[in-house]
Formats: structure tokens, sequence, C-alpha cells
């Protein structure tokens, strides 16, 4: 047999094709997980904007009405298609806004009227830079001086 008759024989051995078998399947495993990274790697460029921050808080009680109210959310929102209103415990809008600042959009404010000591709710409902709408309420109380 010539040498090049061996190396075509060698080419076709079955325990070369195993190993060229693996290599195929470890490639393919590998771009998998490439694929697999990204898609959850850009999932947090791609979140909702839930709310991550407001002042007054939830639940908070404040000695002296709070002017305005801040909330800030986990990403971007577009304020001229998002709302903060301030109720009264019977349901009655005392205020609404939408206020941004440029320099922060992940930020909106609504200026509060002057509120008498007692419960109220903040009700947002924000559209997000990644196209969803993201709604919710929450309490906070001004005490009595």
């Amino acid at each position: 047999m010539t040498n090049d008759a061996m190396t075509n024989a060698d080419r076709t051995s079955p325990a070369r094709v195993r190993r060229q078998a693996k290599v195929g399947f470890s490639a393919a495993a590998g771009a998998c997980a490439i694929v697999i990274a990204a898609a959850f790697g850009t999932s947090s460029a791609l979140a909702h904007s839930f709310l991550v921050d407001a002042t007054p808080s939830s639940k908070e009680h404040v000695a002296a009405p709070p002017k305005t109210i801040k909330l800030r959310f986990g990403g971007g929102v577009e304020p001229p298609y998002s709302k903060i209103t301030i109720e009264a415990p019977d349901g009655k809008v005392l205020a609404e806004g939408n206020s941004a600042v440029p320099d922060k959009p992940r930020e909106l404010s609504a200026n509060a009227p002057e509120l008498a000591p007692g419960k109220y709710i903040v009700r947002y409902r924000v559209l997000s830079t990644d196209g969803h709408i993201v709604e919710g309420n929450y309490e906070f109380t001004v005490d009595a001086k």
C-alpha cells in the first residue's frame, strides 16, 4: 500500500470519524452557548421600566407635605405618553403630571398640591422606551403636625 492509500484509509478510520464528530459537536454547542448568552445579555436593555425608587416612597410617613412626587424607573420612559396622578383615598384625582428631566430619561415627576394630613395614592402609567406600558400605584401618608 502506498503512503497516499494509507492516508486515505486513516482519514476514514472509525477513531478519526469519532474525533471529528466530537469536534463538530463541541463547535455547535459553543455556537449555541454564544447565541443564548447574547440573547440573555441583551435582555436588560429590553427590560420594562419598572418603578425602582419613589419620593415619597411606598408606605412612607412624611412630616411635611411633598411639593413634588418623583419616580425613578429601571429603564427609560417616554414622558409624552406617561402619567403620574396623586389621588385622595376616595379616588378623587388631586393632581396629574409627567414632567421629565432631559438628562435623566428614567425619571418623572409631578407637582403636588398642598396636601392635608392623611393617606394619598400615587398612580403611574408609563410607556417604556422598549414600547411596553407599565402601571402601578403605592400609598404614602402625610402626618399631622
